[in-house]
């Protein structure tokens, strides 16, 4: 597509093509409003969105740069969806000023495995939403002791996040909190509780007295880990870290979201974190990205560098980690799809709105003999020469999804390209 072609968007997307991406969208991601006046608002939000796709693609200098498109979170600003899907309460940078700490001893040398993925080793829980409650510290923590807790026992037990949204008393709540104090409250609470005894609310609640004596799960310590990629690979590659990242940013100043980081790979001379989020399916691969790693960033992309830490756990034991069986993973499912979902076997992506070459809608399609095949009867025909057929496509290599997701602001855009509360 030209670039001429971008500087004029909304010349090429009138009202009626947009309406109709916003309805097909709306089906997709099952929205709905509860007044004509949301939803004009909305879809002048929408339209906005499509604005920015369309002017930050038309920037892309190759087919290796980041590539946004729609996400279920296209009919909200950015205001609203910081608001809403962010920690209020900042991350420091500098931790040590803010709880106890226990010094870190990680190297920032070692013989890490060229590629690890944890949720095939079955030390990873299925993707959570952590819906209007800004309780992402709260998933972050519960992932990485469910993680060491299953490296160390071989039981994966999904933990309760809202336990430590009602009852840590170091942090806030739905309002945020930090995974170090998360590690000191489960610590001084001798253990946690389990996700389906204490389940997930998506508010703050008083803490239940009687479910917070249960205790499945223990961890005797933490870490902190050095801002140097090289030794959070060395702790990625023992067990699953949580980090903290910021809204397209590398300032960790500007760090007020948190993941899980449960893996890292390769492809070609690109490497990538693979980070577990807590926005549901619907977000990225399946619930979960990849994020640029080995970058000339001082505290890595999204500052993921910046304030990394995961629990410990002893135990005579304990297997080594290189040598644990590998499992499959609870998701994803056999063929990748764009940013939103993956196809089940005998299914494969396509496209199934485009317009100027720009694929808004993908979905799944039976393929016969490695080739996509789809309905032919689209919207093209009712909006004419203004919106392109929807086009059929062989199965393709997984893309490198932190083209897509790199940075946390591009989430509710998040990139569609073929090869972060």
């Amino acid at each position: 597509m030209s670039d001429s072609l971008f500087d004029r968007p909304n010349e090429f997307f009138p009202d009626g093509i947009v309406f109709k991406l916003f309805q097909d969208w709306k089906e997709k991601h099952g929205k709905s409003y509860n007044h004509v006046k949301e939803e004009k608002m909305r879809l002048e939000i929408f339209k906005s969105n499509v604005k920015y796709i369309m002017e930050k693609n038309s920037k892309r200098k190759s087919d290796s740069e980041q590539l946004v498109g729609l996400t279920i979170f296209a009919d909200m600003s950015n205001e609203e969806f910081r608001e809403v899907y962010s920690s209020k309460m900042k991350i420091p940078f500098n931790k040590k000023n803010t709880i106890l700490m226990r010094k870190s001893s990680m190297t920032s040398s070692c013989d890490a495995p060229p590629a690890l993925d944890w949720r095939k080793h079955g030390v990873v829980t299925e993707v959570n939403n952590q819906g209007n409650c800004g309780s992402c510290g709260a998933f972050s923590a519960c992932g990485s002791m469910e993680g060491i807790n299953a490296i160390v026992t071989g039981e994966l037990i999904s933990l309760s996040a809202q336990e430590l949204v009602d009852c840590d008393s170091f942090d806030s709540g739905c309002d945020g909190g930090l995974m170090d104090s998360a590690f000191e409250w489960v610590i001084n609470n001798g253990g946690i509780d389990s996700a389906s005894d204490y389940p997930y609310t998506a508010s703050q609640g008083t803490c239940n007295i009687t479910k917070d004596k249960t205790k499945v799960a223990i961890i005797d310590g933490y870490q902190d880990v050095a801002q140097e990629e090289s030794a959070l690979l060395c702790a990625v590659a023992q067990e699953p870290v949580n980090v903290g990242n910021g809204y397209c940013s590398s300032n960790p100043d500007d760090i007020d979201h948190a993941v899980v980081i449960v893996g890292y790979g390769s492809k070609g001379v690109n490497e990538y974190w693979i980070i577990k989020n807590s926005w549901g399916t619907s977000w990225g691969m399946e619930g979960y990205a990849h994020i640029r790693r080995n970058t000339d960033l001082p505290y890595g992309v999204c500052a993921i560098n910046a304030t990394a830490s995961y629990p410990t756990k002893e135990s005579s034991s304990s297997p080594s980690p290189h040598l644990s069986p590998a499992l499959p993973p609870p998701s994803p499912s056999p063929s990748e799809c764009g940013d939103y979902h993956y196809c089940p076997s005998g299914q494969t992506c396509c496209c199934e709105l485009e317009s100027f070459r720009v694929c808004f809608v993908q979905g799944c399609c039976p393929y016969e003999d490695g080739v996509a095949v789809i309905n032919q009867n689209t919207a093209a025909q009712e909006y004419g020469e203004y919106l392109g057929v929807a086009k059929t496509r062989e199965i393709d290599q997984p893309a490198l999804q932190w083209n897509r997701n790199h940075c946390v602001e591009m989430l509710k855009v998040a990139s569609t390209i073929d090869t972060k509360e």
